[in-house]
């Protein structure tokens, strides 16, 4: 397993959903070979550097987009953007998710509830500090590659099934081709679709 750095909430976003599957996708997630990108929120940067986390590792295209060059350590800024994935929120109001395409993730829909719900709390708590963050990011993550939307959402405090015009209200304008195939997993498995993996409905 990866020994990652830590985000300036303290957390390094490390599930179990996530390390029972590296032997499959070889943490594609740290890995930047398709020009993937990292968002900072608003006002992370400045959180970073006064908690003294190292920014070696990260290449800064601007204030709110950077690259990795090598995953990221004990000690390291680990971005919040990078302990939320497969998920980003996709509204002003963190109800609604994006999610990384499954050929490049493999973690389930269904164990990435809890996650959302996680994340949906922070996403919030990050917005009351930092007023018009969450417009921002959902603005910004309309240029992401590689992510579908989550088909749960939150209302009314319940985690309920997004239908077809929410699903497609919320899709990015550029999809991964449909022959896409992750050059980064470890090994081969059947059943991985942009949507679904093999575990999905159990």
């Amino acid at each position: 397993m990866i020994d990652t750095g830590g985000t300036i909430l303290k957390e390094n976003g490390v599930f179990s959903s996530c390390t029972q599957r590296q032997e499959l996708c070889g943490y594609a997630c740290c890995k930047f070979s398709s020009s993937n990108w990292i968002m900072l929120l608003p006002g992370e940067y400045e959180l970073a550097i006064q908690q003294n986390l190292n920014q070696d590792h990260l290449v800064f295209e601007n204030s709110s987009r950077v690259v990795c060059t090598a995953p990221c350590k004990k000690g390291d800024l680990k971005p919040i953007d990078c302990s939320w994935y497969p998920l980003f929120p996709a509204n002003a109001d963190a109800t609604k998710f994006l999610v990384a395409d499954h050929r490049k993730c493999p973690i389930p829909n269904h164990e990435l509830i809890d996650k959302m719900l996680s994340v949906h709390a922070h996403a919030v708590a990050w917005e009351q500090q930092h007023p018009g963050s969450l417009a921002h990011m959902a603005a910004l993550s309309r240029g992401f590659v590689g992510y579908m939307p989550f088909p749960y959402k939150i209302e009314n405090n319940a985690v309920v099934d997004m239908d077809m015009q929410e699903l497609r209200d919320i899709a990015l304008p550029i999809e991964l081709p449909k022959n896409y195939v992750c050059k980064e997993w470890t090994m081969s498995s059947l059943g991985y679709s942009a949507t679904a993996t093999p575990f999905d409905g159990r």
